[in-house]
């Protein structure tokens, strides 16, 4: 005689699920591993994400110019030398004020050279600045020697030449031409007028500027109105140009030649 069987019924997802999860417990096996890695946290939304903002990259601080270093501490609208009526009306007053006057350099006088030579020589030689090398004096050092040797040239004898730079102490990469606008080329003019030359021949044509010659006419003879008087003015390469080039030489000594004919 065959017992009566239960009446079948559906098992349910949750039930088959539990019913396979007992039979893997009584086999021992209570964990479960896999090779890939599975994040646990729910990812953002995308269009929750908020990016941070970039950090700003702060403002760069303007470069100075070798000559806005130079005249540091100056007020650099003013003037150099200030109004044109305040500037020495002798010889003697201009030394002293080149030593000492704020607007020229920022230089104390440890740093400076006066001009040297007497009223009324025979020539004046304009440099831009004092070389390094120079001491106590303008052309004290080695290229003083180049330089008395091409007066001796020249026909002038060292008491009959004055010489003077257009600026009291060293200055790096200068523009003339915005030195020239702030007044300099003033100075130079009244620093030739009371020198009161014969002639005037500056060493560095890149000086056109202070004399209010335009550079494309820098190899011209020119002129200089200086106080009451035009002197004859001549812009020659610079010593060091001349130093190291035996062209350079002799076209300076055909046009110094041409010059004073």
């Amino acid at each position: 005689m065959i017992a009566a069987t239960p009446e079948s019924r559906e098992i349910s997802p949750a039930e088959a699920l539990e019913a396979a999860l007992d039979w893997w417990r009584e086999a021992g096996v209570d964990s479960d591993y896999d090779d890939e890695t599975v994040s646990w946290l729910a990812e953002p939304a995308e269009e929750q994400a908020v990016a941070s903002p970039k950090p700003k990259k702060p403002p760069e601080e303007p470069q100075q110019s070798p000559l806005e270093r130079a005249f540091e501490g100056t007020n650099p609208t003013a003037l150099i030398g200030g109004l044109p009526e305040a500037l020495p009306d002798t010889l003697e007053k201009f030394r002293e004020w080149w030593m000492s006057e704020q607007t020229l350099s920022s230089s104390g006088p440890d740093r400076r050279l006066p001009p040297r030579g007497v009223e009324g020589a025979k020539l004046m030689v304009i440099l831009p600045h004092p070389m390094e090398s120079d001491t106590d004096a303008l052309l004290s050092g080695a290229p003083g020697k180049f330089t008395d040797a091409l007066l001796k040239a020249m026909g002038i004898e060292p008491h009959e030449a004055y010489l003077a730079s257009a600026l009291p102490a060293p200055l790096s990469l200068p523009d003339w031409t915005e030195l020239a606008a702030r007044g300099l080329g003033e100075v130079t003019r009244r620093h030739v007028a009371l020198a009161r030359p014969h002639r005037v021949i500056s060493f560095d044509r890149s000086l056109a500027p202070l004399f209010g010659i335009q550079p494309k006419m820098a190899r011209e003879p020119a002129v200089i109105e200086a106080g009451d008087r035009t002197l004859p003015l001549l812009l020659a390469p610079s010593l060091d140009e001349l130093a190291r080039s035996a062209d350079r030489r002799r076209n300076f000594w055909n046009r110094w030649l041409e010059w004073t004919a």
